[in-house]
């Protein structure tokens, strides 16, 4: 990759940890080819193939902080494709060995669970979880991803360190998140760009 483009990627990547989401629709068109072409050696389903890329560009929007650090985002991207590559290739190994132990059990009774569940239900999954987080938590939440403000302003509002406010949001990030995927939910980007904020 060039340096005038690597300072352009660099310069996307700033904008997404800012919460930018243009950047971030950006950054999954422009690897989404490559992504899709991955994983489907890995799954030779083109379903599975969509779900994988769509919960890990789901994961990695929740952790944009960690961008961050990335300073190669291509391989970090192949990395998250290549984790829920193989939770899905464990996944169909025992779904496959329980299929074979019981006979009459019917097959595929998960794979229908996107399709079951409307907008209205994804964002009430969503407002649910932020509501149960703990106030301080529900406070840093609400002000970076509701309000857009940045880390030190939320510091300044809230009389805290800054490390603690980052610290606070990546908790709260992984709260909303696994409350997302025990309800099975994997989103279509321009749905969960929207819901997260």
């Amino acid at each position: 990759m060039a340096f005038k483009e690597i300072d352009k990627e660099r310069a996307l990547i700033t904008e997404i940890v800012a919460g930018n989401e243009q950047a971030f629709s950006i950054l999954f068109f422009k690897y989404l080819p490559v992504l899709q072409s991955f994983a489907y050696k890995f799954t030779k389903s083109e379903h599975a193939t969509e779900e994988i890329i769509q919960d890990t560009f789901l994961r990695i929007w929740l952790n944009r902080d960690k961008l961050e650090q990335v300073e190669n985002v291509k391989a970090y991207l192949y990395k998250y494709v290549s984790n829920e590559c193989l939770s899905h290739v464990r996944k169909k190994l025992k779904e496959e060995k329980a299929i074979d132990l019981l006979k009459n059990a019917h097959s595929d009774t998960e794979n229908c669970t996107m399709d079951a569940i409307h907008l209205n239900e994804i964002n009430r999954i969503v407002a649910a979880a932020v509501d149960k987080l703990p106030q301080q938590r529900k406070k840093v939440y609400e002000l970076s991803r509701g309000e857009g403000k940045t880390i030190p302003e939320i510091s300044d509002i809230m009389g805290v360190s800054p490390s603690t406010v980052k610290n606070t949001l990546v908790i709260a990030l992984k709260n909303i998140r696994e409350n997302l995927i025990q309800h099975g939910i994997a989103l279509f980007l321009l749905v969960f760009i929207r819901i997260i904020k």
